[in-house]
């Protein structure tokens, strides 16, 4: 038996079947060519925005880090007030009736001589109130060897008659310069005999 041969249904918009086999084939693989591409582009939008939000989760973390090693840096801490070192300039107007006033460049190799000397006396019972005045402040370098010569002023009465040397005692009694002993012996000595 002869097999019958269908006829082909014929689609109004497509047309012949074979035809459209055909059509429908470009359609599908443009169909997939252009959902690839469509995927692709949300794929890399996808992974760019990941890669953004990384980024900012970073460096939010590290700011975070450096916030936390400023805050230990800037604490504020309550100052001290050293009431034993002075400025020339407050050299006679100490709240006591008497006392003494080193003066010497705390940069200085022999310093730690100076101090001892000074600590040795005011470890005493009857010893008066002894203050450090250092002259490498910039406030009391105007007073050191003024004239550039080497030499100071032991008859010094007020402030501005002040020009010392490597160190220095003063003592100071009712606000007016009443001693002034120079060079380490000297100083030792005094403080002793005191």
């Amino acid at each position: 038996m002869k097999k019958k041969k269908q006829k082909e249904k014929i689609n109004p918009i497509m047309g012949n079947s074979s035809k459209n086999s055909k059509k429908l084939k470009k359609l599908k693989n443009n169909r997939i060519v252009n959902n690839s591409e469509d995927e692709n582009e949300v794929k890399s939008f996808i992974i760019i925005v990941v890669i953004i939000a990384v980024l900012v989760g970073a460096i939010y973390f590290a700011t975070e880090l450096f916030k936390k090693e400023d805050k230990t840096a800037n604490e504020v801490k309550s100052g001290e007030i050293n009431y034993d070192k002075l400025t020339l300039g407050m050299l006679l107007n100490r709240p006591y009736e008497e006392y003494y006033v080193i003066i010497y460049d705390s940069k200085d190799s022999k310093a730690i001589q100076y101090q001892n000397a000074v600590s040795k006396y005011s470890s005493r019972e009857k010893s008066l109130k002894v203050y450090y005045c250092d002259l490498s402040n910039k406030l009391n370098s105007q007073y050191y060897n003024v004239g550039n010569d080497n030499k100071s002023n032991p008859n010094a009465k007020k402030i501005s008659e002040l020009d010392l040397g490597d160190v220095t005692l003063i003592k100071v009694k009712n606000h007016e310069i009443t001693k002034y002993v120079e060079g380490i012996e000297s100083i030792n000595s005094t403080l002793n005999k005191a």
